[in-house]
């Protein structure tokens, strides 16, 4: 509804690259080559800890397509064949200032493509002739925003976590007038009402959440016996329930090193207060969201397909938009549940680090932490000193 003057910076240019079924074919297929070697299972020559999840070989592709177009749209020079005339300094470094100047493209992007972008190059024995050493003074060299505005602009998009909490039940008082509609719009807020519950209980990556499967051979989402062998931790509610039956089964989730960004396995059990709402659109909702094939998938469209990227963070920003007042995206969820936790829990980054799904600790300080600072601090030691005032009188 805006009717002013839209800022330049809105204005940018879309559709400059050029997808890969349209590059010349000698540069086709030396990029299909390149991506496909990233992804296999095993390649010999690869470096350990080098295989592409199908996501970041998808990011590569798009900084490829990009710059291809950057070379023909924008420069209106003549298509390249091979990766060796793509990926050179000057062209490389005149899209990055393109980028910066023109379209306002962050710092940290940039940075994170060409850190993709060499880091395959040299990594692929073809390549072992190119020159990639610019590459790192390039890309010390792209100006960053300071940590402290990032963490300034994602205040301004936050809701408390108490007001995300809150949503669910604002859905689900939905139901009845959907009801009226039919199955096919009952569904749809009985399965949105549970998307919700889930990404402010677990504040996964939307791409676990997303591609995270019922069915088939091998589900990321089941539910059995825990295994004797299993190394889950169970919470006492599960530990009372198999002193009564040994053979119970509880609901558990499994992604493997494959799935996961970190590249490790995880294995745990379901919070209990998703069980409900799952077991409840599993056996009457999930049905009416498709028509055709089982997608596989816990979470799907209004087509009944796998829920896409943006389809996904246009659904939750649209949810808390009209039932909080805001729109949030989900992956800032993870902040927010991040913040929440570091208010009641100041000393426990390890327990939030596993909720993440982080590495290593130092991510969860770095990236989570930055909302409990100095005046978080000054808070804590306010409440502290009040209590010791209480017990002395």
């Amino acid at each position: 509804g805006y009717s002013g003057q839209l800022p330049t910076s809105l204005l940018r240019e879309k559709g400059y690259g050029i997808p890969l079924s349209r590059f010349p074919p000698t540069l086709k297929k030396e990029v299909e080559t390149l991506l496909g070697w990233k992804q296999a299972t095993y390649a010999r020559d690869r470096p350990k800890g080098a295989k592409h999840r199908p996501v970041s070989s998808k990011m590569l592709q798009h900084v490829l397509c990009v710059l291809h177009g950057y070379v023909v749209n924008v420069l209106g020079e003549a298509e390249v064949s091979s990766l060796t005339q793509l990926v050179q300094m000057q062209v490389v470094g005149g899209w990055v200032e393109w980028s910066i100047n023109e379209r306002k493209v962050k710092g940290e992007t940039l940075q994170r493509y060409l850190r993709l972008l060499s880091a395959a190059l040299s990594q692929h024995p073809s390549y072992k002739a190119l020159d990639v050493s610019w590459f790192k003074p390039l890309q010390d060299g792209i100006p960053v925003e300071p940590k402290s505005e990032a963490r300034k602009r994602k205040a301004e998009k936050y809701l408390e976590y108490k007001a995300l909490d809150a949503i669910p039940a604002k859905i689900r008082a939905g139901r009845s007038a959907a009801k009226t509609k039919g199955h096919g719009h009952l569904a749809r807020v009985v399965h949105d009402e549970l998307l919700f519950r889930w990404i402010i209980t677990l504040p996964w990556r939307q791409l676990n959440i997303r591609e995270m499967r019922v069915g088939g051979p091998t589900p990321n989402l089941f539910k059995r016996k825990i295994s004797a062998f299993s190394e889950i931790d169970k919470p006492l509610w599960v530990q009372q329930e198999e002193d009564k039956n040994p053979n119970a089964a509880f609901w558990q989730f499994h992604f493997s090193c494959d799935e996961t960004k970190m590249k490790h396995e995880v294995d745990a059990l379901l919070p209990r207060r998703l069980i409900g709402p799952l077991e409840e659109y599993l056996k009457e909702y999930r049905v009416h969201m498709f028509s055709g094939a089982d997608p596989g998938t816990l979470f799907v469209n209004r087509a009944g397909t796998p829920i896409t990227r943006n389809e996904m963070t246009g659904l939750i920003s649209n949810l808390t938009l009209r039932h909080g007042g805001r729109r949030v995206t989900p992956h800032l969820f993870r902040d927010v549940t991040a913040f929440a936790w570091l208010k009641e829990h100041p000393d426990n980054y390890l327990a939030l680090s596993k909720v993440l799904w982080h590495q290593n600790l130092k991510t969860t300080i770095e990236n989570y932490a930055g909302r409990f600072n100095e005046s978080s601090g000054v808070c804590a030691m306010e409440s502290w000193l009040d209590e010791r005032e209480a017990k002395s009188k």
